[in-house]
């Protein structure tokens, strides 16, 4: 996935995650080809919230946090899922840190 998204080893952890979590999502021929997901919580996982990985985002920024003239969203790489929330974990270019977001735009072509 590093590779292919052409990231820095650095981010290995965030993809050894995001691995784990796509793979609770995926049906398993040892467990009656149901999910982890759907054996722990009685429910199939929803997957519309899926993106593909080290795709360029934009992270969008409040109208209250910004003037008039700043930019309405700062680029940014996808880099996972917040497990206790609907959330991203989200590799903010700018700042050089992990950020999480729900308000975000993906470019998965990129």
């Amino acid at each position: 996935m590093l590779h292919h998204a052409k990231l820095d080893k650095c981010f290995w952890a965030e993809a050894a995650m995001t691995v784990i979590y796509v793979k609770n999502r995926l049906p398993s021929p040892k467990i009656e080809h149901k999910t982890p997901f759907e054996i722990v919580y009685k429910s199939k996982p929803s997957v519309k919230h899926m993106r593909v990985f080290g795709c360029r985002t934009y992270i969008l920024t409040p109208k209250e946090k910004r003037l008039k003239w700043d930019p309405k969203a700062r680029a940014g790489i996808f880099l996972g899922y917040e497990e206790v929330s609907k959330a991203y974990r989200l590799y903010d270019i700018e700042a050089g840190q992990v950020v999480i977001s729900r308000d975000v735009n993906f470019d998965e072509c990129r």
